[in-house]
Order: C-alpha cells, then structure tokens, then sequence
C-alpha cells in the first residue's frame, strides 16, 4: 500500500525535476572534475581534442566538430559545437578555447589554468542545463584562441549571430574564489552584465568588475553586436591587483605594483594542474549554471 500510496508522489517529483526552468544538480564531485582537467595537459592540439571528444562522449553530449582553416602549419583547426534544448529559438552560447599556448621551441604548455578548467565547468554545465530550457543553448569549444580568436572567428563566419540572445565566455576559472567579468562588451551588453551582478547579489558572492577585462572569444561576438560577458575566477587579492594593472598599467608600473601572479602563470611551464582547485571547478560550474538559467527566464 505504501508503495502504491507514494507512487503518484514519486511521479509528481519527477516531473518537477525534469521541468524546464530548472537545472539539474552537479553531475561530478569537485576531484572528478579536477582529473578531467589534468586530462587536457597533452603534448599537441589533436591530443587537446581527443580529451575533449572523450568527455563530451562520456557526458553523452552529442557533438559536431567544424574544421576551419585557421593558422596552424600542422593542419586545420577545430571547434566543437554541442546543442541542447529546443531546435528553434535564439540560442544562449557558451564559449571556452581548448587550444593552449605553445612556447617558442614548440611545446605545449599544459594549459589547465588556460583554459581546460573553463572547458570542464562548461561541459560540467551543460549536463545540468540539457532539455531544461527555454531557449537552445549551445557550447562553443573554440580552437586556435590563442593565435589570435581564430576559432570564435570562424564560428561567427559559418553560422552568423543573428540566432544569438546572449554569449557566456569563460576563460581562467581554475583557482580562486571571486568571480570577474568584464564591462568592455558594449552597450547591448548592460543587460546580460545586470544579470551578472544580480546574481552575485543574490548568491552573496565575492565578485568584480573591470573595465577593461582581458580580450578573449567574447570579443568577437560583442564586436557583432550580441550581448556578451566573459567570466574567471581568482582569489579576492590576486583579481583586485589584475584590475588595477589592467585598468591603468601605466599607474601601476609607476607605483610598482607587483605584476598579478596570474600574468605570470598562463602561457608559461608554469600552468600546472597543482594550480587547479577542485572547489573553484565546482563553484564556476554552479556560476554558469545559475547564470543560463537566470537568463532563459528572462530573455524573450
């Protein structure tokens, strides 16, 4: 009797689950998302892309990878697009580069800081957004950001902007527990960057805006008029020294402001997994998330 008296309960919860509107809870503990970052530290792009391909394919999230020309002598380049959500509609777009810095003798740095911590907590997204809402929203993993936002480039060339409502870019999102984002994106911008605020407000999260915030994918597609924002983690200390230099680095040289340590950690040997904090992965997973889905509910 039990089990029949609950059964009607059992079937309500479940719809309520499933929903549009709300999203799924986290999928991986903070170390399993840490080990797939380190599974990205490979010695070439292909490598880079494998490990990608192998996430999303365990994720069992259905991709397209789009060659494109671009700049490396090896070969084309690569972005991997992932869909969810309903066929039609402007899309919510979420851009993370997988590609990573090669240094003048030609190795690959590991690259985990920048940016395969973005791309985990973005795959990580994902599953938790997936036939949850409103609008479609895609992932953009973009390859060859690093000569130049070559795969954002080629994005924009083949598809266009005009099924967009809003970009989400994530770069450096490894370590740290204040979200920064940037107000460089354009008037169309205000409203997604509204957002951003409240929902640091909301969460009573550490926060912090720039007003130049370095360039990234998001430059592209706020360049073609969509509202767009790009989104990192650092610790509290470390964004608010990055603020100061980047906003006038002028100023800060003459004051002798210690260069962030983050500007000498990226594009270097140095970007190490040990860099990585598992609860920063979780915390930008929650972030994203929260974020989508704030926006699908507002969005038209």
């Amino acid at each position: 009797m039990i089990r029949y008296a609950l059964a009607p309960l059992l079937l309500l919860a479940s719809a309520c689950a499933s929903a549009p509107g709300t999203a799924a809870g986290p999928t991986a503990t903070p170390a399993q998302l840490h080990a797939r970052v380190a599974s990205f530290a490979q010695p070439t792009q292909d490598g880079r892309l494998a490990a990608l391909k192998a996430q999303l394919d365990a994720a069992k999230l259905s991709y397209v990878v789009e060659d494109f020309p671009g700049k490396r002598p090896s070969g084309p380049g690569h972005n991997v697009v992932v869909r969810t959500g309903p066929a039609a509609g402007k899309a919510i777009l979420l851009t993370a580069h997988y590609d990573a810095e090669a240094l003048p003798d030609g190795k690959l740095v590991d690259g985990v800081v920048d940016n395969a911590a973005s791309v985990v907590s973005m795959i990580e997204t994902m599953q938790r957004v997936a036939g949850r809402t409103q609008h479609p929203v895609i992932l953009l993993a973009t390859d060859q950001e690093e000569l130049g936002l070559i795969g954002a480039k080629a994005y924009v060339e083949k598809h266009g902007t005009a099924d967009l409502a809003a970009v989400i870019n994530a770069d450096i999102n490894a370590y740290g527990d204040t979200l920064m984002h940037g107000l460089n994106n354009g008037a169309q911008s205000a409203g997604i960057t509204a957002a951003v605020r409240e929902l640091c407000t909301a969460k009573a999260m550490s926060c912090l805006d720039f007003p130049q915030y370095p360039p990234s994918d998001d430059q592209v597609f706020s360049a073609a008029g969509v509202p767009t924002v790009s989104l990192g983690y650092l610790p509290k200390a470390e964004a608010e020294a990055l603020k100061v230099f980047l906003t006038d680095p002028a100023a800060a040289m003459k004051a002798k402001t210690p260069m962030p340590a983050i500007l000498g950690l990226i594009h270097t040997p140095n970007d190490k997994i040990e860099k990585v904090e598992p609860a920063t992965l979780a915390a930008s997973a929650e972030t994203f998330t929260s974020l989508i889905m704030k926006l699908d509910a507002e969005l038209p």
